[in-house]
């Protein structure tokens, strides 16, 4: 088919069309003012149809500001997934184009580009098989969206599975082009004159770079202890012993808060004692003929004997956007670690903010931030590494460890996470949330207590089996957060 027919193909898919051109030496389609297009492309008509369903449906030239390059990848894999599935609708005729055109087979292995190859053929077929984990969260994840849902509802999805990637460990390729020969460079998308020059592409497929501000080299800092915990396979129905190693760390300042001293109440009818200021006030009042106020008595009421370990996901995922503001979802979870450390304080508990991340079963990382008994430290918080992935189990079993050396009085973890268990050595998508449970059944058997707050609604489902109904607090939004703190709090406060 010449440009010409091309052309004319274009303009009656999409209404309006461009100009299409063919560029010699060019080695994939580029949608812009033009489509150029290379030399005797034997898919051709599919790439006519692929940008007309960008131009009916794709919002061009996106702020590239601040996405990695993973990202940005798998983004616009979903996106081309996305239109063709909306062109496909209105044009039934089309699919054929489109399935002729994908590679007939998928490229085999767990490189990025093997994957994201796997990937497009997920998309493009509900009925496509594919063993590897990943592909069928994507293909579970993409097919549940109706087509005509909002397109943020699709890029929510994307980032969820650019972040498993970063917790997978899956190393960037620069090289990386789209495998389908008649997909465009999706320059389309997005705008990369926003985007630093300068700055290089990431091996590790976006994490961040340990730095003295809020990224502590983990190597640099001396391991405190090491303890070996074991990990339950659920579908062996396996106890495996000493599976896991926990290496704790410490950036904790040192320094002890005082004492809790008993909580005085306002004056009442009843109590234990005279309130000096309140009768005072009462006489003045009665020498004077006016009326008094009979509340003259103070009681008091003895600080709770609680210990309190608020435990902070560390993650690499945390470092996402929280809701539609500035924060991400670590300076949330720092946040909220920050409010109830000095609410929980006051109230006389005996408070220690720990973190923690893990690199696969052997490299655990367990960070104490904020002991027991000492003021919260902002400073301390910010200072934790935030990298890697979420062994809950292992960190689960490390927690009931120290609140073991803690004196008599509740016990209690408090989880703050944005999502489920995951790391690079694990392929099944539920087997560290069964171990998780089993975490938690230990915690019980032991006299303790659990509660989660959650930074993501799309966790309350996957956690809520671990932790209960009653255990679980959503924290989604900025407006919400006073109020989810303050049900977290009484329920840690309950007798």
């Amino acid at each position: 088919m010449n440009t010409s027919a091309l052309q004319l193909l274009l303009q009656g898919l999409c209404r309006h069309g461009c100009a299409v051109r063919e560029v010699p030496g060019l080695s994939q389609p580029v949608l812009g003012p033009a489509l150029l297009l290379p030399p005797g492309l034997a898919t051709g008509a599919a790439a006519i149809a692929h940008a007309a369903a960008h131009l009916r449906h794709s919002l061009p030239a996106r702020d590239a500001r601040g996405r990695k390059p993973m990202a940005l990848a798998v983004l616009s894999a979903v996106e081309d997934a996305r239109v063709e599935r909306l062109l496909a609708h209105d044009f039934p005729g089309v699919r054929r184009w489109f399935a002729a055109a994908l590679p007939a087979r998928s490229a085999q292995g767990l490189g990025f580009a093997a994957l994201m190859d796997r990937l497009d053929r997920a998309l493009a077929d509900p009925a496509a098989r594919d063993g590897h984990h990943w592909v069928q969260r994507a293909q579970q994840g993409f097919w549940a969206l109706p087509a005509g849902a909002a397109p943020q509802a699709f890029a929510d999805l994307a980032m969820r599975l650019a972040n498993m990637l970063g917790q997978m460990r899956v190393p960037f390729d620069t090289q990386y082009r789209p495998g389908a020969a008649y997909r465009d460079d999706h320059s389309y998308l997005w705008d990369h004159g926003r985007t630093s020059d300068a700055e290089p592409l990431p091996a590790d497929g976006g994490a961040p770079a340990p730095s003295a501000a809020g990224h502590t080299r983990a190597h640099a800092v001396p391991v405190l202890r090491e303890r070996h915990y074991g990990e339950w396979h659920d579908k062996l129905g396996l106890w495996r012993p000493a599976w896991c190693r926990v290496q704790e760390r410490s950036v904790a300042h040192h320094g002890v808060a005082p004492p809790p001293r008993p909580r005085s109440l306002p004056p009442e009818a009843e109590g234990e004692a005279l309130d000096l200021q309140a009768t005072v006030a009462a006489l003045a009042d009665r020498r004077r003929g006016r009326s008094w106020d009979a509340r003259l008595f103070r009681r008091t009421v003895p600080p709770v004997r609680a210990s309190v370990l608020v435990l902070l996901d560390l993650s690499q995922s945390t470092l996402a956007p929280w809701g539609a503001g500035p924060l991400t979802v670590q300076a949330a979870q720092q946040q909220a670690a920050l409010w109830l450390a000095r609410r929980l304080a006051e109230h006389g508990a005996r408070v220690a903010v720990h973190g923690f991340a893990s690199n696969g079963r052997f490299e655990v990382a367990y960070w104490r931030a904020v002991a027991f008994g000492a003021p919260c430290d902002a400073a301390a918080l910010a200072a934790l590494p935030v990298r890697h992935s979420t062994r809950l189990g292992a960190a689960l079993r490390h927690a009931q460890t120290i609140l073991d050396e803690e004196p008599g009085g509740r016990r209690t973890v408090v989880l703050v996470t944005d999502g489920q268990p995951w790391d690079i050595d694990v392929f099944d998508a539920g087997h560290l949330l069964q171990d998780a449970r089993q975490a938690m059944d230990g915690l019980r058997a032991a006299g303790m207590r659990a509660q989660c707050i959650a930074c993501d609604a799309r966790a309350v489902a996957q956690l809520q089996p671990v932790f209960g109904a009653t255990g679980l607090f959503l924290l989604d939004a900025p407006a919400t957060m006073a109020r989810g703190l303050a049900d977290a709090g009484r329920a840690i406060l309950a007798r």
